[in-house]
């Protein structure tokens, strides 16, 4: 007798062929899904609780600037030592003019016409990361959509024919159909025992044909791209209905492996269709803390930075904090009743300090990811020429990703990220010289857009591993020792504490900078305020 399917294993099925959309489309007929909770809730230290007492910030990135205007509110006397000429950390955004410069090469410029920037560093927010969009709200930073997933988005793979490049929606809605196709299959075999009740079964039937754009055929149900909605081999016209293209296979598909990490890449809870970005680049999030007015003194928590204080020593003694740092004018001393410190690890660790042993092999032993991307100026071709507004194209090649802005439509020029990398692909490419890497990937992005060489200008390249101030893209959270070491990195050593994305499991996003500046602040305010 056929062994019983169960709704979890329907699920589990779905889940292996079909991918979270199946599964979702699932629990939705069958009632699970429930919305969740709202999460957000703005901190609040006790006002004053901070008097007399004062603080020192190591780094003015998201995580550091937000530390410094939550304990000004609590009445603290802070100060922040920041390496660089600039705030912001990661948070960097590219406009005409900027210059950087990565270790061992040469400076580089952005050449961009005005009005154009690149996002180098964090380039969108989900709508999950609810602290950084209450700070959002609070400090009148304007966002806008960001589209993250377009339909008319391109998925190029070497394993694809032979080396081909489709759509998005043609990959994405074959796979669909073709599953849909089977399940359906499954639940009208009649020898079949399924422990779901008649109703339950007959809307699973009818979702699948739905979910699939399956077409009644005197055999039963197939995928055969009746609607179009994976594309068309030529669209309608005067008397002339469109004509939809014939479905890839489903080996074809399986090959391929563009279900891996590209079509589905929508449902992940950080990747929805449309996330959110600041009107006018990335860095307004972190200009947003820095113009916020101080409460005890006139200036604003940009005030609060002194810039190009490469710090060099810490001591952490019982009763405060003595800094060394090294501003250009000589050898400089600061100490202060606690320290916060968000200096990226791969750099934390090589200052001198007298901090605990395990700690400081914590920090050794938690590993930075390699990041890079390439950007670009160009004609608006991917309108033009391909009819994608927004989203992000795929390919196996080194690049990785293309993205194309979610603003400025039908404007005469865009700028594209023309690649973003990460791991080991990164490491490879990022030793190249700039100007190797901006050739390669021209090269590539030709396999996604015939004609693209000839678009894209003004190339800038950046990996993080390679800046000074940075020594990575962020901290690899899926290392099997991170929850160890990050929860070490994340208990005050005295009077000292560690903070920024990097101890959290929100790694490589300004959400996990606030939540940990937020930490830090809140354990300083619970020391102090403990006699």
């Amino acid at each position: 007798m056929p062994k019983p399917v169960t709704r979890r294993g329907l699920l589990g099925g779905m889940a292996k062929l079909g991918g979270a959309g199946a599964v979702y489309e699932t629990l939705a007929v069958w009632d699970f899904l429930k919305a969740p909770p709202a999460l957000a809730a703005s901190l609040a230290l006790p006002k004053e609780s901070g008097a007399g007492k004062s603080v020192a910030i190591l780094g003015a990135g998201v995580s550091g600037l937000c530390a410094a205007y939550e304990l000004d509110r609590a009445g603290y006397d802070v100060v922040i030592l920041e390496a660089q000429r600039r705030a912001g950390g990661r948070s960097l955004t590219l406009r005409r003019g900027d210059v950087f410069q990565e270790m061992n090469q040469p400076a580089q410029i952005c050449e961009f016409d005005d009005g154009l920037y690149l996002n180098a560093g964090p380039g969108r927010i989900p709508h999950t990361h609810v602290n950084v969009i209450d700070y959002c709200r609070r400090f009148g930073v304007a966002l806008q959509p960001y589209i993250f997933a377009s339909r008319a988005n391109l998925v190029h793979s070497s394993t694809l024919g032979n080396g081909r490049t489709v759509q998005v929606r043609e990959a994405l809605y074959s796979l669909q159909g073709h599953v849909a196709e089977l399940l359906d299959k499954c639940t009208r075999k009649p020898d079949l025992d399924l422990p779901v009740t008649g109703d339950d079964l007959g809307k699973l039937q009818e979702m699948l044909v739905q979910f699939g754009d399956l077409t009644s055929t005197p055999r039963g149900y197939s995928y055969q791209n009746q609607s179009g909605r994976a594309g068309l081999a030529s669209p309608a016209g005067v008397a002339t209905p469109a004509k939809p293209i014939t479905p890839m296979r489903l080996e074809e598909i399986l090959r391929s492996r563009v279900w891996d990490d590209w079509i589905f890449r929508d449902a992940d809870l950080y990747w929805q269709t449309s996330l959110m970005e600041p009107v006018g680049g990335m860095d307004q999030f972190a200009k947003g803390f820095m113009r916020q007015p101080l409460t005890k003194q006139s200036g604003t928590i940009e005030g609060l930075v002194r810039f190009g204080a490469k710090v060099t020593d810490i001591d952490v003694a019982a009763d405060k904090v003595t800094l060394r740092y090294d501003d250009g004018g000589g050898a400089r001393a600061l100490s202060a009743d606690y320290c916060i410190c968000t200096i990226p690890l791969p750099v934390f660790v090589r200052l001198k300090t007298n901090l605990p042993a395990v700690f400081m092999t914590a920090a050794a032993n938690t590993p930075a990811m390699a990041a890079g991307k390439v950007g670009w100026q160009a004609e608006r071709f991917w309108e033009t020429e391909a009819q994608i507004y927004g989203g992000i194209s795929w390919t196996t090649d080194t690049i990785d990703q293309i993205w194309y802005p979610s603003f400025g439509y039908l404007s005469p020029k865009g700028t594209l990220t023309g690649g973003y990398f990460r791991g080991k692909s990164a490491l490879a490419f990022n030793v190249k010289p700039a100007a190797e890497r901006l050739a390669i990937a021209r090269e590539q992005g030709e396999r996604l857009h015939p004609g693209y060489a000839k678009y894209v200008e003004r190339g800038l390249a950046i990996g993080w591993e390679n800046m000074e101030f940075a020594r990575g893209g962020w901290i690899n959270e899926d290392d099997p020792n991170f929850q160890a070491n990050s929860t070490i990195l994340s208990r005050p050593q005295g009077r000292f504490h560690m903070a920024g994305d990097q101890i959290t499991f929100v790694s490589g996003w300004q959400e996990g900078a606030v939540i940990a500046a937020q930490y830090a602040v809140t354990a300083i305010d619970r020391q102090a305020r403990t006699p």
